[in-house]
């Protein structure tokens, strides 16, 4: 823990969403997506909805 210059000084985090992926290039074409405004938009909307059935 503490070993992303970045995020060292907010942690501890907890993990609310999670993809998995066959390979790094799958990963990194996914990462890619997620950066961008449609991929934010679709993230933002399924953790909406996540979130509101578990809270």
């Amino acid at each position: 823990m503490g070993k992303i210059s970045s995020t060292k000084e907010r942690g501890p985090f907890s993990i609310i969403y999670y993809e998995a992926c066959i390979n790094d290039h799958d990963a990194r074409v996914r990462e890619k997506y997620l950066k961008t405004g449609m991929g934010k938009r679709y993230l933002k909307n399924r953790l909406k909805r996540f979130l509101s059935l578990t809270g």
